[in-house]
């Protein structure tokens, strides 16, 4: 099955659709790699394309959309290769935990000077009042474990406590208090990594 033909117009429909918070399929991305670059924003391919063209983002593959889009003026932006690059770090890590003898040998021979790399790094320009409103709902507790704050800020003495995404932004997760919870740092962390 072939991906519709959108034009620019349907495609731009759908931008201000998704920046509007539309989202009229309940289903979420298990995984969004793909993103389109248009007029310096980011917007994931998939649920653009599908409020574009009035189907569900799992209707069609990556690829068909883009095959289709890139007759457009946009350009793609992937951050999988962002992704792989941090696991790739932990896989070595996790490696070196294994074998301490060559791990050791590696570290008397490792210059003590990190290699320094420059990436392109994308990043989501959040709602202020989400984030607000969401400290404010948890009143100094920890939403996950119900534990007070783990300290207070030194700048204006407020419970430190951070608000994570229970759907990840980079997975089509709305910035919505709804989709938002405060967390400590502890629970914060088990979230992205347990």
């Amino acid at each position: 099955m072939t991906a519709p033909v959108i034009t620019m117009k349907q495609l731009l429909d759908g931008v201000e659709k998704y920046k509007a918070n539309v989202r009229p399929w309940t289903q979420t991305l298990n995984r969004v790699d793909w993103f389109l670059l248009i007029s310096g924003e980011l917007y994931p391919l998939k649920y653009t394309y599908a409020l574009a063209a009035d189907c569900p983002p799992s209707t069609y593959s990556t690829n068909q959309m883009k095959a289709v889009l890139k007759k457009l003026p946009v350009e793609f932006v992937s951050i999988k290769g962002q992704k792989d690059a941090q696991s790739s770090f932990f896989d070595e890590v996790e490696a070196a935990l294994k074998d301490s003898a060559k791990r050791q040998k590696r570290l008397k021979e490792a210059s003590q000077k990190p290699a320094m790399r420059l990436t392109y790094q994308a990043e989501f320009i959040r709602n202020a009042d989400v984030v607000a409103e969401v400290l404010v709902r948890a009143k100094g507790k920890c939403e996950c474990c119900g534990e007070s704050a783990p300290f207070l800020r030194s700048k204006d003495g407020s419970p430190y406590l951070e608000v994570h995404h229970k759907v990840f932004l980079s997975n089509g997760g709305e910035d919505s208090v709804e989709n938002a919870e405060a967390l400590c740092p502890n629970c914060h962390r088990e979230k992205h990594f347990g």
